[in-house]
């Protein structure tokens, strides 16, 4: 397998050789800790939203720039989705309810994250909008393939609609497609070029 990544890869990746139990935990855990970083700078920034005179870049930009924390992922905005993080935060959570282990981390991570998509619901209907467009939809920003697997941005738009607010979806077409399949006529749709 070494071989393989070495000629296959581009970059010269970081091999650590474990067991194999060691590198499904290690997966998992690698995952668990980016999920709690989103949902960490995400909590900063909720926290700053509702501060007078603070702003939740200049904060983050600043503990990200402490070499023990680092900058990437060190931004705030929508919470973490797709197929992998918040399903390997709950992997990781139930494995570590098998061996007795209180999982309080990835917990309250996941629950840091449904809660921060209330919170920005609650400041979007603030601004009592007749319509709120989302674009982008995907589980990650400029995602290139029609995944929208626990998409954050999807989850406000539904949130919102659920307040009683229309909602437009204006994405690629192969992102609105994927959209309708599970939301069917929940929301207003305009595919664009991009």
């Amino acid at each position: 397998m070494e071989d393989i990544y070495k000629k296959g890869c581009e970059n010269t990746p970081r091999i650590c050789r474990m067991s194999a139990e060691s590198a499904e935990i290690t997966k998992l855990a690698v995952n668990c800790f980016i999920t709690t970083k989103i949902a960490f700078c995400n909590m900063v920034g909720d926290i700053a939203d509702h501060t007078p005179n603070a702003d939740k870049f200049d904060i983050l930009q600043a503990v990200g720039g402490d070499s023990r924390v680092g900058l990437k992922c060190m931004k705030p905005g929508y919470g973490f989705g797709g197929p992998c993080f918040p399903r390997d935060n709950r992997a990781l959570a139930n494995y570590a309810r098998t061996l007795s282990v209180n999982p309080l981390i990835p917990e309250a991570t996941d629950n840091s994250n449904k809660l921060h998509a209330q919170l920005m619901v609650q400041d979007f209907l603030k601004q009592n909008l007749d319509k709120y467009v989302f674009e982008d939809v995907a589980y990650k920003e400029k995602c290139q393939v029609p995944i929208i697997e626990e998409s954050q941005k999807l989850e406000v738009a539904k949130l919102l609609v659920k307040a009683g607010k229309k909602v437009l979806i204006r994405d690629r077409k192969i992102i609105i497609n994927e959209v309708i399949l599970e939301f069917g006529s929940l929301f207003e749709y305009e595919i664009t070029d991009g």
